[in-house]
């Protein structure tokens, strides 16, 4: 997700928060179904921006990760969208990364929309993942952000969804708490990194 928004993708940010967030909760509790574990989690973040870049800058700022030819391919887009009163565009692109030894390729549909005064809606959504050692299991990840804007005040919204296969060597009692505890440590971390771009100026 862009820097992904994705929960594989994200290092600990060890830096002073200059947000707050609600207890992250699961939207179900998660499930182990014939070998796979699903679960969906979420949460609200507020945060005060003085410096008052607002949500068209931070449109701008998410499109312009997508130019990083070192971490994306882009198989289609920018390509225009309308939905409601918002406008924006999506994407269908590749996301590479390295993380705890794993090569992951998430290639993912994007849309990114905004009514360029109060609210951004970010998605991404898997439709084809290629990884190595234990990533290899993940088979779905999505990522849903609303940032709704009053003037300096910002909430964002964000839910996280996964899918993993077990491993045939994972003892099944073990594997559905062992997932749950993965997964809400990876989202805090996303989380986490996902505010800080959004407060830091471009590189």
């Amino acid at each position: 997700m862009i820097f992904s928004f994705l929960i594989f993708l994200l290092s600990t940010v060890e830096a002073a928060q200059p947000w707050s967030c609600d207890d992250a909760t699961w939207m179900h509790e998660p499930q182990l179904e014939e070998g796979i574990f699903s679960a969906t989690i979420q949460t609200t973040c507020y945060i005060h921006d003085s410096n008052g870049k607002g949500i068209s800058w931070a449109f701008d700022r998410i499109q312009k990760e997508f130019l990083k030819k070192d971490k994306y391919e882009i198989h289609s887009g920018p390509i225009s969208i309308e939905q409601d009163s918002f406008q924006g565009v999506k994407y269908d692109l590749t996301d590479k990364l390295s993380e705890e030894g794993s090569d992951i390729a998430i290639r993912q549909n994007i849309e990114l929309l905004t009514d360029r005064e109060k609210e951004l809606r970010y998605r991404t959504e898997s439709t084809a993942i290629q990884a190595s050692g234990t990533a290899s299991y993940l088979r779905y990840v999505s990522f849903e952000t609303r940032v709704i804007s009053n003037k300096n005040n910002h909430q964002v919204k964000l839910k996280n969804k996964v899918v993993v296969e077990r491993p045939w060597f994972a003892l099944s009692f073990l594997f559905k708490p062992l997932s749950a505890k993965i997964t809400e440590d990876k989202f805090e971390i996303a989380r986490n990194r996902l505010l800080e771009h959004l407060l830091s100026d471009p590189s």
